[in-house]
């Protein structure tokens, strides 16, 4: 404590110096995030944001002094007294879609300030990038406004959204409403929020359940059910909003051009013909790599589908 300076002085200073942490660490998260995007881009791979509401949302919040906790420069940990609202089951719709036995959904409140990517493959075995992304909490206090805006702009950069509500959740209507008018709030694309993918979670705990809303997918990301149909229209819009094209390129074998298509593209199917010692492939490529094969192999057959 200073010289003179009350116990009340000391605490204000000392929560504008950890507020002053917290500020700097969000900045170097944002660019952090924004190298982590310009990778994505040059890789070229479809990127999924999947929200929904957490499983640590909370009624009321007691936050005292001592309850603000500035960690390092990379993350921030608070500690709360909440009480627990059901989880709707995004990290483990996440876990199903791609096979990722080690994501595990974790019940405190913070894991929903973070945002972790995971690789998948749809149908056709296009790999893509699937986001798990911020929690939406019920009453967000003031003080982590900033926080969840930091994590929400990821969407923005996405080329589809999948929101999973848990249908089994008695306020899951107002959740929905709270979900897209954030959404709204972020100034989206009005493609990216056309296309958002509704899906309706824990539907095996409710005896012959079909959703009310057109359009939305029944799942049990538990017990896999619903799964194959929700991926094959991801796989679909993925599709569009990417401009990815599926062709089929007749080859010859003994040249480049299937390793090539391999490293740029989604190879589907090679149809090999042995009398002529060539091959017929089918693969999903971005207009990018499309343009450079066109360059590098000029004289060889294209097929569009």
């Amino acid at each position: 404590m200073g010289s003179g300076e009350t116990f009340l002085e000391t605490q204000n200073r000392v929560l504008k110096d950890r507020e002053l942490k917290i500020r700097n660490a969000l900045e170097k998260l944002r660019r952090k995030r924004a190298l982590l995007r310009t990778q994505r881009r040059k890789s070229e791979f479809p990127m999924i944001s999947v929200m929904g509401y957490t499983n640590s949302a909370s009624k009321f919040f007691h936050l005292t002094t001592e309850a603000l906790r500035c960690v390092n420069a990379s993350f921030l940990m608070l500690s709360w007294q909440c009480s627990s609202e059901s989880l709707t089951g995004k990290t483990t719709l996440i876990k199903a879609l791609t096979g990722e036995a080690g994501l595990q959904p974790r019940d405190q409140l913070f894991a929903t300030l973070d945002i972790t990517a995971h690789a998948g493959y749809l149908p056709s075995h296009m790999a893509v990038i699937y986001v798990d992304t911020i929690g939406f909490l019920t009453d967000l206090p003031h003080n982590l406004v900033e926080s969840f805006s930091a994590t929400l702009e990821e969407v923005a950069y996405s080329d589809l959204i999948v929101h999973v509500r848990d249908i089994t959740h008695p306020e899951t209507i107002l959740q929905k409403a709270t979900v897209l008018s954030v959404l709204r709030n972020l100034n989206l694309p009005s493609h990216l929020l056309d296309s958002v993918v509704e899906v309706h979670n824990k539907v095996d705990l409710i005896e012959s359940y079909k959703p009310a809303e057109e359009n939305a997918f029944a799942v049990s990301a538990l017990h896999g059910h619903g799964l194959e149909e929700l991926k094959q229209e991801i796989e679909k819009k993925i599709l569009t909003a990417t401009g990815k094209k599926i062709l089929t390129v007749n080859i010859n074998l003994e040249g480049p051009q299937l390793s090539w298509l391999y490293k740029e593209a989604t190879v589907q199917e090679v149809e090999v013909m042995p009398e002529d010692g060539t091959a017929r492939v089918k693969v999903i490529i971005s207009s990018s790599a499309f343009g450079r094969y066109k360059n590098l192999f000029p004289n060889s057959q294209i097929f569009m589908s």
